[in-house]
């Protein structure tokens, strides 16, 4: 089996990857860098995990396109690779505090562009080349908790959350046997974020990337169909943003 993980040189995404090798699963280290993408590979390898590095820049469509024409009989797909957004106030370059109003337009253009749109490239090119009871997990966020609302970061989240659940309503009328849908790790410490496993934000219980990615990676192999699903960390289940419109 054949796994390819956006933006696993580092953080989550390699923890990924090593959850997964060690299942015995081949793994396609998906990044931008290939400096990085190689290290990481030796760092597999050295543990017994069968892998290899194929460039993808979520920013470089012509990376995605070439990517995929070099990749057949896929399994698993895991979209992880994004950035935080312009965090940067007065205070220091990754203010998770920032506020709304202080985001500009060009903020909101560069997130968006690049953790939705990049995504949803990455999620259409490789489409083709996914075996029949492929899954397709993307790694994402709660977009309406009230501690933590960088807006640029979690806006691309929630277009991206959206997607996840019309691609999965597509797949169940095509008749499809394939799953995409989304996890949220919760709280992680990340170079996205600036936090440490240590740090008490908010009281909130941080995980470690290592930590997150088992997590994540246990959704992938629980027996259950999350198809169009955004899944909590203790499994709870979002199937609709406006659940109380209709309640």
């Amino acid at each position: 089996m054949k796994a390819l993980i956006t933006g696993a040189n580092k953080g989550i995404g390699f923890g990924i990857a090593e959850a997964l090798g060690k299942r015995g699963i081949e793994i396609l280290v998906g990044a931008r860098n290939e400096q990085l993408g190689n290290q990481a590979v030796t760092e597999l390898e050295k543990t017994g995990i069968t892998a290899s590095f194929i460039k993808i820049d979520l920013n470089d469509f012509t990376s995605i396109h070439q990517a995929a024409d070099q990749i057949s009989d896929l399994d698993y797909l895991i979209n992880n690779a994004g950035i935080a957004g312009n965090l940067a106030t007065e205070r220091g370059p990754l203010d998770m505090e920032k506020s709304p109003f202080d985001y500009t337009t060009a903020d909101l253009q560069q997130t968006i562009e690049t953790n939705f749109l990049g995504t949803h490239e990455v999620i259409k090119s490789f489409l083709p080349k996914l075996t029949p009871t492929a899954k397709i997990l993307n790694v994402t966020v709660p977009v309406t908790a009230t501690y933590w609302q960088p807006l640029a970061y979690v806006t691309s989240k929630a277009a991206q959350n959206v997607m996840t659940m019309a691609f999965g309503r597509e797949f169940e009328k095509q008749g499809s046997q394939r799953q995409i849908f989304g996890v949220m790790p919760g709280a992680v410490a990340t170079s996205l974020n600036g936090m440490t496993a240590t740090n008490d934000y908010n009281k909130l219980a941080i995980k470690t990337p290592g930590e997150a990615a088992e997590n994540i990676v246990s959704f992938l192999f629980d027996g259950k169909n999350h198809n169009g699903h955004i899944v909590e960390f203790d499994g709870k289940e979002v199937t609709t943003y406006e659940g109380q419109l209709f309640d």
